[in-house]
């Protein structure tokens, strides 16, 4: 990650960039064992919809008041 930047367009976000899950209280009942990674598998494109829209407003400097995960960050950096 480069620690200097010239001309920064810069996205003060205030939610969280980690592997988004569903709400507390929330029950899924699931029949079908396959339906369980079809449910992981949205989460994870939730956050990278999220990523996608930041880096299509033109940031190119993140700073955020909560967390960011990891698949986040790998998403910025690629």
């Amino acid at each position: 990650m480069p620690i200097h930047m010239e001309h920064a367009k810069i996205a003060f976000i205030d939610f969280n960039l980690n592997k988004y899950r569903l709400q507390m209280g929330v029950q899924v009942l699931v029949q079908d064992p396959n339906n369980i990674e079809m449910i992981r598998q949205r989460e994870m494109d939730v956050t990278r919809e999220r990523c996608q829209k930041i880096i299509e407003a033109g940031a190119n400097v993140i700073l955020c008041a909560r967390g960011i995960d990891d698949f986040a960050l790998k998403y910025f950096v690629e």
